[in-house]
């Protein structure tokens, strides 16, 4: 006798099942997003899939620092075959260059592996071999090879983590795998998960970035840069973390560890806030095992090679003023460079994917000692100059051209007074005062000082001042009675109204 099983009862032991499969594929191990993060351990293998992961530490003279890096799939596809092993991390993780690119450099240091909690003191080291390619030009990403063969790490057991090919979509469930510091007393992998929320374009300082996946993961910190972001259902990587605005202030927007989003030509600030350069476009660059660029697959951004002038000097920041007459004066580009490509094309923008589009661009410029000094709108908000390389004046305004091109950025704010110098002036025991600036870009950026018996100086009057660096200006007792006049430049290199201080014994 056969038994029919009710069709509901059917659909409810098929949702059953995918549920369970569902679970079986959650990396997250059921958190909830935006849960603090927890500390990984390797009790009986159960974080083996990290063990890629691991704490990256440079020891070359031009980099000093800690992060995080993780080794990746570069096996060919279809043979199998392994090569070298290479670890993706944060292009400021190697270089801080902002318009150009790191490539075949020898480098020191090395990585551990097996990071995980109660196992830092016996963890998988291998020594770093040379910077493969690294750029904060666009993107922030860094790939290192090791002076070991993946084969070498595969015999150790540590399988590397795959690209992921598939572009992230709003609402997809995340994970950000590092080592970040302030857990000296427990040190080790950590586990942070959030959702996807957006791709945002950003400017940071001199750099501007392009597309970045914005997330809200709890417990990233210093040392977390560089590690993997990790879909949660596959444990692949999409992105690699670069930067955030977790304990930064708002008034330091658009400034180095403020990064600010840039929309409709204006910046906007998202307190509490990560970003990831996407890395997928990585997985179409690796034939035979190897590292290829130029794969024909492979669209990583172009090497357009830019020298800067001897009258360089960088404007992230620059303020309209007010001529005789009242009228609005903007400020200029004043930008010398010069390329690796004959030619150039140039344009004003207002947003970084506007440099994208062929229109708007000027004819064809010599590329060897070239100056762009042409001057931006007076309308305050956030102004880009797009710069392109090209072979000939007949040459098209090809993909490959105009998808990477170099972005400037400078922020314009209106006409008004910089912010007064902010002190804290602090007796001393032995009578004297200890004096503390506040500073703060772009507002409070330079201090200048000058001092002198109360009854001969004159902070109104422009002379004198000179230019204090320190974090503490001391002032002897035996200098008393003083005043003590104090002016502040912001980063458009306008002073602000004098300060004045008495300073008694």
């Amino acid at each position: 006798m056969k038994h029919h099983t009710p069709f509901r009862l059917v659909i409810a032991m098929i949702g059953i099942i995918a549920t369970g499969l569902t679970q079986a594929m959650d990396y997250g191990e059921g958190r909830a997003n935006h849960s603090d993060a927890i500390a990984l351990d390797n009790a009986g293998g159960i974080h083996a899939h990290w063990r890629a992961v691991g704490r990256l530490q440079m020891t070359d003279p031009t980099s000093q620092s800690r992060c995080t890096a993780a080794l990746i799939d570069s096996r060919d596809r279809i043979s199998g075959l392994s090569g070298p092993a290479y670890i993706l991390t944060s292009g400021h993780c190697v270089s801080k260059h902002s318009l150009n690119f790191t490539n075949d450099l020898p480098v020191t240091g090395h990585i551990d592996f097996d990071y995980f909690l109660g196992n830092t003191q016996n963890t998988e080291r291998y020594a770093l071999k040379k910077v493969i390619r690294a750029t904060m030009r666009g993107t922030d990403l860094a790939l290192i090879e090791l002076d070991s063969p993946l084969q070498a790490l595969l015999e150790k057991g540590i399988e590397p983590l795959a690209l992921s090919g598939q572009a992230p979509v709003a609402g997809m469930d995340l994970m950000i795998v590092g080592a970040p510091s302030g857990h000296e007393e427990a040190p080790g992998l950590r586990l942070a998960l959030c959702a996807y929320q957006a791709q945002e374009d950003l400017v940071e300082d001199v750099y501007v970035f392009r597309r970045f996946l914005k997330h809200r993961c709890a417990g990233v910190a210093a040392g977390s840069s560089g590690s993997p972001v990790l879909d949660r259902q596959t444990n692949r990587i999409v992105a690699v973390l670069s930067t955030s605005t977790t304990n930064a202030r708002e008034e330091n927007r658009c400034q180095d560890n403020a990064p600010c989003e840039i929309k409709n030509g204006q910046p906007v600030w998202s307190p509490e806030t990560q970003y990831s350069s996407p890395a997928i476009d990585l997985k179409t660059c690796f034939s035979q095992g190897h590292f290829n660029p130029l794969d024909t697959e492979c669209v990583l951004y172009p090497t357009l090679h830019m020298t800067l002038g001897d009258t360089y000097s960088p404007k992230t920041y620059s303020r309209i003023t007010l001529d005789e007459q009242g009228n609005a004066v903007a400020p200029r580009w004043s930008w010398p460079f010069s390329l690796d490509t004959a030619l150039y094309r140039y344009k004003a923008a207002r947003s970084p994917s506007a440099c994208e589009s062929p229109h708007g661009y000027s004819g064809v410029l010599d590329a060897t000692q070239a100056l762009i000094d042409e001057q931006l709108q007076a309308d305050p908000g956030m102004h880009l100059l797009c710069i392109v390389g090209v072979g000939s004046a007949t040459q098209p305004p090809e993909w490959a051209v105009m998808n990477k091109p170099v972005i400037v950025a400078m922020e314009v704010v209106p006409p008004g007074p910089t912010r007064m110098p902010e002190l804290m002036i602090e007796r001393l025991t032995e009578g004297g005062y200890a004096v503390r600036p506040y500073r703060s870009r772009p507002s409070l950026w330079v201090y200048t000082f000058k001092s002198g018996a109360p009854e001969t100086t004159q902070c109104d009057d422009p002379e004198g001042y000179t230019p204090e660096f320190g974090d503490v200006k001391t002032i002897d007792v035996t200098q008393l009675p003083l005043t003590l006049c104090s002016r502040v430049y912001d980063m458009s290199r306008q002073a602000s109204l004098p300060r004045t201080d008495l300073l008694l014994p």
